[in-house]
């Protein structure tokens, strides 16, 4: 029922593709596609990739391990190169369309910092090159510098998160036409919910520490010119609150058109997702109505309620009142 309501509040917030960084099986998928219940169209990675005592290793100093095996989602923690290729390949047998590997420690994960990297390169360029051999493409969560480098190194197509950036990162961005996913949102919302009392101390600990060097980051990357992709790991805070994000990528520095681009031409191209993005002769026919002109105030997409009309493949899925 969570996936149902997940699912469903993502595509009333307007949002009708996305990537899942990591969580849904295939299954969410397929159920959507079949008209089981309302969605967004999706591409997923079904299980995030990390090193033991990396960003998905869900194994804490008490014992309590919560990376529970399930038949549709793979393992996420995997360790050397043959295994790095075993675990690709078995992600790819449970229906990735992406795979997503953690080349750095991250905010959330009980046993790692941000500002470490995960994997060693040789990990990562077998893991692209699985990918491709079927035609995949992978997505990395990478904070830490070396880990966002390695990840490039390796060929990666997508760097999340990329909180601390410098020039010769930038350089490999630019030259590898990669593109960057932000989220800016997702450290706010562990401290919002840290101050709820609902978030462990460590982990709202790191989202402070990180949150100034973070907007300084992707602000050097948007002056550089680099892609930015719209994203936002929405579940770390609740679904259908994407288009926060249009907020603090806009006070950046990203002009209103840049950020609505960022999330429909840029996003689709980003993600191989073709048909959704544009409004032309051959496309699905997505589209939202606001009441007003988002170019003059971007909050009219960060509040889900002014989302008035949703329509998903020329279906009208949401109208709500004028």
């Amino acid at each position: 029922m969570r996936a149902v309501r997940a699912a469903r509040r993502t595509l009333e917030a307007g949002f009708t593709a996305v990537r899942d960084a990591a969580g849904a099986p295939a299954g969410v998928r397929m159920a959507i596609d079949a008209g089981y219940f309302p969605g967004p169209r999706m591409f997923v990675t079904v299980s995030g990739l990390s090193q033991t005592g990396g960003h998905t290793d869900a194994h804490f100093m008490c014992g309590a391990d919560l990376d529970i095996p399930l038949p549709d989602r793979p393992r996420s923690v995997v360790d050397g190169v043959e295994a790095m290729r075993l675990r690709v390949r078995e992600v790819i047998r449970a229906g990735a369309d992406w795979i997503k590997l953690c080349t750095s420690g991250g905010v959330l994960s009980p046993g790692d910092q941000p500002h470490h990297a995960t994997l060693t390169l040789e990990e990562i360029i077998a893991a692209v090159e699985e990918a491709a051999s079927k035609g995949l493409k992978v997505m990395a969560h990478a904070q830490a510098n070396a880990g966002i480098k390695n990840a490039l190194r390796g060929g990666v197509a997508t760097i999340e998160h990329g909180i601390w950036l410098d020039g010769d990162a930038i350089e490999m961005m630019l030259d590898g036409h990669n593109a960057l996913i932000p989220t800016l949102i997702a450290p706010q919302w562990v401290i919002r919910h840290a101050e709820a009392g609902k978030m462990p101390a460590y982990a709202a600990d790191k989202a402070r520490a990180v949150v100034a060097d973070h907007a300084a980051s992707i602000k050097q990357a948007i002056e550089a010119g680099v892609t930015i992709a719209f994203g936002t790991d929405t579940g770390v805070g609740p679904h259908g609150t994407n288009g926060e994000e249009f907020l603090l990528m806009n006070k950046l520095g990203m002009e209103p058109i840049s950020c609505i681009r960022a999330a429909t031409t840029i996003a689709a191209k980003t993600i191989g997702m073709s048909g959704v993005g544009t409004l032309a002769p051959g496309s699905w026919g997505d589209l939202i109505g606001v009441p007003g002109d988002p170019l003059s105030d971007l909050n009219l997409l960060a509040d889900p309620a002014n989302v008035r009309l949703v329509v998903k493949g020329g279906d009208v899925v949401k109208r709500s009142p004028s």
